[in-house]
C-alpha cells in the first residue's frame, strides 16, 4: 500500500499518461486532436486532485451498486498496521517511525514547489514586462480584423491587441485580462497570413489553453522528483498548438493549409522567446524540429473520427487510473496505547460472510489463531452455566462500539475461547482503533 498522498496522486497521473503513450500511435489514426488534449488535461486532474482521499467514499458506493464486493473491499480495510500509524494517550501523541518519514518527505516536497513557484512567477513578472515595455497599440485595421475575427468565434471576452518589437512571433498573455502580442513586422505581411495568426491565438484564448499551461506549471512544481510531468508538460504544449492548427486550417484547401504551415515555421525561425514560452502561449512555442514535423504531418490529416470508441477508451482510462486511489492507506488513529512496540505489525484480518454488519461479522467476535471467526452474539449465555470450561484456543476478541458522534471504536483484547461452550476469557487490551464516522 502507498501510505504517501502526493507519492499515490503521481502514480494515478503517471499511469493515464503511460497509457496515453501507448495508444498514441493509434490515436493519431483514429482519435481526434481534441480527444488526445483531453486525456492530458484527465492526466493533471489525477496529478493535482486529491483522489485517493475519496477511498472509502468510492467504497461505500460500491457497496451500495454491488453489496458482495463492497463487504469484500471493507473487509480487507479492516486491517490495522500499526507500524504506519498516530497514537494518542492521555499524555502524549506518538508518531510511528513510517509516519514520521511521510511527514518528512512531505515537507521537503512542499517545501521544493513553494521555491519552485515562486522562481516561476518572479520569470513571469520579468518576461511579460519584457514584451510589453515599448510596445503599443495595434493599428485600427489590425484591431477591426481581431474584432471581425472575435465576433465570428463568438468570443465576448476583452482581449487587448498591442505590437511590440520585443516580440518576434504572435503570442497571448494572461488569464483574467487577455493581451495579444503582435511582433511589429505584422503589419507588413499579407491579409490572410494576418488572420491565421489572429485566428490561432484567439483559439487559445477561447480554449483556456494558456491557463492550462499554467496548471501543468503547478504539476511540475508540486511534482518536481517525477520525471513524467516534464514530459507531460511538453506533449500537453504540443498538442494544444497542433488543436489550434486544426481548427484554423479546418474546412481549407490544400494550397491554405500548405501556405499556414510555412508561416508557422518562419515565425519559429524568427521567435527568440522559445525558451521561455512556459509563460506565453503562441504559434511558435518550440524550435524542435521534431514538433513542427508533428505539427506539419497532423494538418495533412483530414480525417472525421468516429466518437463510440474514443469515449469507451475515456472511461478505461480514467478507471485504470482511479484503481490506483486503492492503494492509498491513511495512516491509522490509535487511542489507548498500551505501551507496545510501535515498530512492529499488528493486523486484525477479518474475513466476512453475507451479514447485516458491513465489513464486520459482528459487533462482538472472535477470531482464533487459525482463523476462525466466532460470533459470540449468537451464543446462547443458558449454555454456558452447566459447562466446566475449557480455555483451551487462544486468539483475539473484538468489540466493536458506537458512541454518539456517529463514530465507532474497535477494542482488541487477548483472549481464550473455551472449546465447548464458547465462553471468553479475556486478557489485556491489544489496541483500539476509532474512526470519527462508523464506516461499518
Amino acid at each position: 500500500m502507498c501510505q504517501n498522498l502526493l507519492f499515490n496522486m503521481s502514480l494515478s497521473g503517471n499511469v493515464v499518461f503511460i497509457l496515453y503513450i501507448l495508444i498514441y500511435p493509434l490515436a493519431t489514426r483514429f482519435f481526434s486532436l481534441e480527444w488526445r488534449y483531453r486525456i492530458l488535461k484527465s492526466a493533471i486532474v489525477f496529478y493535482l486532485v486529491p483522489i485517493p482521499l475519496c477511498k472509502y467514499m468510492i467504497m461505500n458506493v460500491l457497496y451500495s451498486c454491488f453489496p458482495l464486493l463492497g463487504e469484500k473491499i471493507i473487509s480487507i480495510c479492516v486491517n490495522i498496521n500499526v507500524k504506519y500509524s498516530i497514537i494518542f494517550s492521555q499524555d502524549s501523541v506518538k508518531l510511528s517511525t513510517s509516519a514520521r518519514y511521510m511527514l518528512v518527505v512531505l515537507l521537503i516536497i512542499v517545501m521544493v514547489a513553494f521555491v519552485v513557484i515562486r522562481e516561476r512567477i518572479i520569470q513571469y513578472r520579468k518576461w511579460r514586462k519584457v514584451c510589453i515595455d515599448g510596445s503599443e497599440k495595434a493599428t485600427k485595421s489590425q484591431q477591426e480584423i481581431c474584432s471581425k475575427i472575435k465576433n465570428e468565434m463568438g468570443i465576448k471576452k476583452k482581449v487587448e491587441l498591442i505590437c511590440s518589437e520585443y516580440c518576434n512571433s504572435p503570442m497571448t498573455s494572461g488569464i483574467l485580462s487577455s493581451i495579444l502580442i503582435l511582433p511589429k513586422w505584422a503589419e507588413e505581411i499579407d491579409e490572410s497570413n494576418y488572420e491565421y495568426m489572429i485566428q490561432h491565438e484567439l483559439v487559445h484564448i477561447k480554449h483556456h489553453d494558456l491557463f492550462i499551461k499554467y496548471i501543468g506549471i503547478l504539476v511540475m512544481a508540486v511534482h518536481w522528483y517525477n520525471p513524467f510531468v516534464y514530459m507531460m508538460f511538453h506533449e500537453i504544449s504540443v498538442i494544444s498548438e497542433m488543436y489550434c492548427d486544426s481548427i484554423v486550417i479546418g474546412g481549407k484547401e490544400e494550397e491554405e493549409r500548405r501556405k499556414y504551415g510555412e508561416l508557422i515555421l518562419r515565425l519559429a525561425v524568427q521567435n527568440k522567446f522559445t525558451d521561455k514560452g512556459q509563460f506565453f502561449i503562441g504559434m511558435a512555442d518550440s524550435r524542435s524540429k521534431w514538433v513542427y514535423r508533428r505539427r506539419v504531418l497532423e494538418m495533412k490529416r483530414a480525417k472525421k473520427y468516429k466518437a463510440i470508441l474514443p469515449g469507451v477508451l475515456t472511461v478505461v482510462i480514467c478507471m485504470v487510473g482511479g484503481i490506483t486511489t486503492f492503494a492509498y492507506d491513511a495512516p491509522k488513529v490509535v487511542t489507548n496505547d498500551m505501551g507496545y512496540d510501535i515498530g512492529t505489525d499488528i493486523h486484525i484480518v477479518v474475513e466476512t460472510e453475507k451479514t447485516g454488519q458491513a465489513g464486520l461479522p459482528s459487533d462482538y467476535f472472535f477470531v482464533d489463531d487459525s482463523g476462525i471467526i466466532h460470533d459470540l452474539c449468537k451464543i446462547e449465555e443458558s449454555n454456558k452455566i452447566l459447562c466446566s470450561h475449557n480455555y483451551s484456543v487462544s486468539g483475539t476478541l473484538n468489540d466493536h462500539k458506537k458512541n454518539g458522534d456517529r463514530g465507532c471504536a474497535i477494542n482488541s483484547y487477548e483472549a481464550w475461547i473455551c472449546s465447548i461452550c464458547s465462553d471468553v476469557k479475556i486478557g489485556e487490551l491489544i489496541n483500539t482503533v476509532t474512526y470519527k464516522t462508523c464506516p461499518h
